[in-house]
């Protein structure tokens, strides 16, 4: 195969994020790898953003949706689903970007892995205000026959995976009825194909005060892993599936009484 053979197609739902989804596009724009379609769909923003990527769209020349907001899950969808071409397929968050050599370093990983129709990279999370770097991860390898472990936990972000379509189409894509759409993805996607990675922070994750995980309650987070749990079940080892229920429980509640205890001996 020659380097850039391959189509891979970037979907980025951007909702709201004007201060920073030029970054992001122009982050897949001045990728290395050169054969990518990029689709960016706007759902239903009112911050100026729509003005910004009509702008964008005839400077840079990807394809630009609109539509009324529908959520993360059925944008994500319909990217896929109706104007992807690619082969390979990334998505990213509107406020978050890429390395320039993300896409180029991971095509190559799968197409030397026939096991694998998944990759994730190492991310960097930094502070959106000061650009600060605030930490690398995942730290271990998470790689090969991975279910188990992803039922406890998912250690990278959602950004920085790429996967086949025909992964996709076989798990059946994002679930609407989700909030962590990301990670129940992921265990479906585990449930059938070998992970792959690369070992280097090829993504950049946004750390702001409006990151989904900042604005809900540990009550609300416990709940939406308990209904991904519940959805996969049967995927699971009994003994995983009751080990991931307990830990999630014991972390987001424990959070939760700690969290109160502080305030308490402060108060105090």
């Amino acid at each position: 195969m020659k380097k850039n053979d391959i189509l891979v197609s970037v979907i980025i739902p951007s909702y709201n994020h004007v201060d920073y989804i030029e970054k992001s596009i122009r982050s897949v724009i001045e990728q290395t790898y050169k054969n990518i379609q990029l689709i960016v769909i706007d759902d239903g923003s009112n911050d100026g953003s729509i003005e910004l990527l009509s702008k964008l769209e005839k400077e840079l020349g990807f394809m630009l949706v609109l539509q009324e907001n529908s959520g993360v899950c059925k944008t994500l969808n319909r990217g896929i689903q109706d104007f992807s071409k690619g082969g390979l397929l990334c998505m990213l968050a509107s406020d978050d970007y890429f390395h320039p050599m993300k896409i180029e370093k991971q095509v190559e990983v799968l197409k030397n892995n026939n096991k694998s129709e998944f990759c994730y990279t190492q991310a960097i999370e930094f502070d959106s205000d000061t650009g600060r770097e605030l930490r690398v991860f995942p730290k271990k390898d998470f790689t090969g026959q991975v279910l188990n472990k992803l039922l406890l936990r998912q250690p990278y972000a959602a950004g920085s995976i790429m996967f086949t379509r025909n992964l996709y189409d076989k798990v059946g894509g994002f679930d609407s009825n989700l909030k962590y759409e990301d990670w129940d993805f992921s265990i479906r996607c585990a449930a059938n194909t070998d992970f792959s990675c690369v070992a280097e922070p090829l993504f950049y994750y946004r750390s702001h005060e409006n990151n989904s995980m900042k604005t809900l309650s540990r009550r609300e987070i416990f709940h939406g892993k308990a209904m991904i749990l519940s959805k996969n079940y049967a995927l699971a080892e009994p003994h995983i599936w009751i080990s991931s229920i307990l830990s999630h429980f014991a972390y987001d509640h424990g959070h939760k009484f700690l969290k109160h205890l502080s305030i308490r001996e402060l108060v105090n």
